[in-house]
């Protein structure tokens, strides 16, 4: 579920989200050296300190996305379905029919969806062990380059959890959201990219020279990835801009605040030299 504006999601839906993710994290120990977090909580974990001082609000997510390697699999010494289910966790269906696994928490659905890469299908489903994935090019360049972090926090339990999470690097992050952004235009997928720019802990730079390496590296994600910089980040009027600065702020009002209307030129201009930036990585 991605809604339109930032203020449409529920504090108490996000953290419950980010727990639900540590509890699955947690259970699926024997399966971490195949998995990869991709999805809305990257930035969150790609950015760094989250009582630094930023102009834009922090990343929310109300579900996990979890990148898994096609081949991933214990033989008889175990099943993935069995260790999501020992955890609450039960295989349904998204709201485009495609396979996620749900827990109910209190008031809350919190899906984990799977991911995984099988050339040279781009959409549909594989099996991956016992588990259906949704088929997303990009998702071998995230697991090649993953990152390991520390990352601490309770899980749906209480219980105050420490795991290394593989993470999503900036490059492969970048080029599956524009290309998620090309596909759908979410106005959420707008904000990630900018957000993940302005505030990867190595810098702009390294973000971008990361998203330059995808490409160079041939990650399938990057063909429409760069489309969608040539065709929705090329001024203040164009998608991307407008989306961002939408979900931050919410739709244009009459009489809308000097001080509002500031904020919304920045972030549209923002996005505006984003796209910029990473089309330059693309040319070199």
């Amino acid at each position: 579920m991605k809604y339109e504006t930032y203020g449409e999601y529920n504090p108490v839906g996000v953290a419950t989200a980010e727990s639900a993710f540590l509890t699955a994290w947690a259970g699926l120990g024997s399966w971490h050296s195949d998995l990869v977090l991709v999805g809305g909580l990257v930035p969150k974990y790609l950015c760094g300190d989250l009582s630094a001082s930023r102009a834009l609000p922090r990343p929310v997510t109300l579900d996990a996305d979890l990148g898994i390697a096609l081949g991933a699999s214990l033989g008889q010494y175990g099943s993935l379905q069995m260790d999501l289910q020992a955890q609450g966790f039960h295989l349904s269906k998204n709201e485009f029919g495609g396979p996620r696994f749900v827990k109910q928490v209190g008031d809350f659905s919190i899906p984990v969806d799977f991911l995984t890469e099988r050339p040279p299908a781009t959409q549909g489903t594989a099996v991956v062990d016992d588990v259906p994935a949704n088929i997303m090019p990009g998702i071998n360049r995230a697991l090649a380059s993953a990152r390991s972090l520390l990352v601490r926090g309770l899980d749906l339990q209480g219980a105050r959890q420490e795991l290394t999470i593989r993470v999503c690097e900036s490059g492969p992050f970048l080029a599956m959201k524009l290309r998620a952004f090309a596909r759908r235009q979410a106005p959420k997928d707008a904000f990630d990219i900018l957000y993940t720019l302005l505030h990867y802990d190595g810098g702009t730079r390294a973000a971008v020279a990361a998203f330059g390496d995808e490409m160079r590296a041939g990650n399938p994600a990057c063909v429409d990835a760069a489309a969608c910089l040539n065709q929705h980040f090329h001024d203040e009027q164009s998608s991307a801009p407008i989306r961002a600065a939408n979900f931050v702020l919410g739709p244009p009002t009459p009489g809308e605040s000097g001080d509002i209307l500031h904020q919304r030129r920045q972030i549209q201009q923002d996005v505006v030299d984003a796209g910029r930036l990473l089309r330059s990585a693309v040319a070199t």
